[in-house]
């Protein structure tokens, strides 16, 4: 059994790596995801269904030249909404732009970060960008183990870890689809696979946390 903080680091991990599958593509940057999931599985990771995807993942990528990559990820998902085939935006999935749903879908992840006191560099995307979520999603995971690793129960950031993955629950099926219909090269269906299958493990383990602690019900 993994105790409550490590399991906290090591889902804060997994978040970190696969946000970093999102960022722009470069050799360094493919290193660094396989010796971040060499950590994670010194951690326990391979005690987890998910770890699969995470690893078909990381072999897709290292056997991909990045070039290829790079250019695949650009024609995917762009630098924004406009010319990207599948923008990684929770609010072009689960919102209507002329009713200025990516405005509220951008605030509702703005004041998540404001409660849990999290600044982080988005560069040009928005708020509810995928990589933005996932590190937002990293970061409350490292708030959660300090808390426990104090003596707390990490509960209130369990809550908001909720806020933000319940709702990714309900696109990221949709967008893995649509990336493994459209991606040439395959390393971006197998991470858009990963995202998905750790996401929807996230949704359960985070509800079973919080009946632990006394802040959910089943």
């Amino acid at each position: 059994m993994i105790e409550d903080t490590e399991l906290a680091r090591l889902r804060q991990g997994c978040y970190r790596v696969l946000s970093a599958g999102y960022g722009r593509p470069s050799a360094e940057r493919v290193e660094q995801i396989g010796a971040g999931m060499a950590a994670l599985a010194a951690m326990g990771l391979d005690s987890f269904a998910y770890s699969r995807p995470l690893w078909a993942w990381v072999e897709a990528l290292q056997g991909t030249p990045v070039a290829l990559l790079a250019t695949e990820q650009v024609r995917l998902f762009g630098s924004g909404v406009d010319g990207a085939l599948v923008a990684p935006i929770e609010s072009q999935y689960l919102g209507v732009n002329l009713q200025g749903d990516p405005a509220r879908y951008a605030a509702r992840i703005e004041d998540i970060m404001r409660r849990a006191g999290v600044a982080l560099r988005t560069d040009d995307r928005p708020p509810d960008h995928l990589l933005v979520e996932l590190e937002l999603a990293s970061a409350l995971c490292g708030s959660e183990a300090s808390e426990r690793a104090a003596g707390g129960d990490g509960s209130r950031w369990l809550e908001m870890q909720r806020e933000l993955i319940d709702v990714m629950a309900r696109w990221i099926h949709r967008f893995a689809s649509e990336v493994a219909d459209r991606d040439n090269c395959g390393a971006l269906a197998a991470l858009a696979a990963a995202t998905e299958a750790f996401v929807i493990h996230e949704s359960d383990m985070l509800r079973l946390l919080l009946v632990e602690t006394g802040g959910g019900s089943q």
